[in-house]
């Protein structure tokens, strides 16, 4: 024989689809927020290249200076002797008067970032003189 179940036994469909919309709110967010976070590492990582190339560049034209007399700058990163980070790909040029550095990162498309020194045609998105920009 078999015995009927209480209504009160388990949980309606109602109350699994509204605990299930709940679940997937909060997995939405979880993953827009963590998806974000790595957009901002590449940026960082970005960045602290560009630093590590501004303070080479320094050092470099006080080497030539005093090897040679003239203060000129690298316009190669392989002259500077410096270690970008996994998967950044810096553009350089520089004239005797300047230099302007760009960084990209091969995982976030479109996005960019630069510096310049003294005069010279900056890359974009560097507007300010020794500081460091990005779109």
């Amino acid at each position: 024989m078999r015995t009927r179940r209480s209504p009160e036994a388990g949980f309606s469909l109602i109350e699994m689809l509204v605990v299930l919309g709940l679940i997937s709110i909060l997995a939405t967010i979880a993953t827009v927020t963590l998806g974000g976070s790595s957009e901002r590492a590449y940026r960082t990582t970005m960045q602290s290249d560009l630093r590590t190339i501004a303070a080479a560049q320094e050092a470099y034209v006080e080497q030539t200076f005093a090897e040679t007399g003239t203060a000129t700058y690298a316009d190669q990163a392989s002259k500077l002797d410096v270690n970008l980070s996994n998967g950044v790909q810096v553009d350089l040029r520089a004239t005797v008067t300047g230099w302007s550095a760009r960084a990209t990162h091969q995982r976030v498309a479109g996005q960019r970032c630069a510096i310049y020194k003294g005069t010279i045609e900056a890359f974009p998105p560097a507007t300010e003189e020794g500081l460091i920009e990005c779109d």
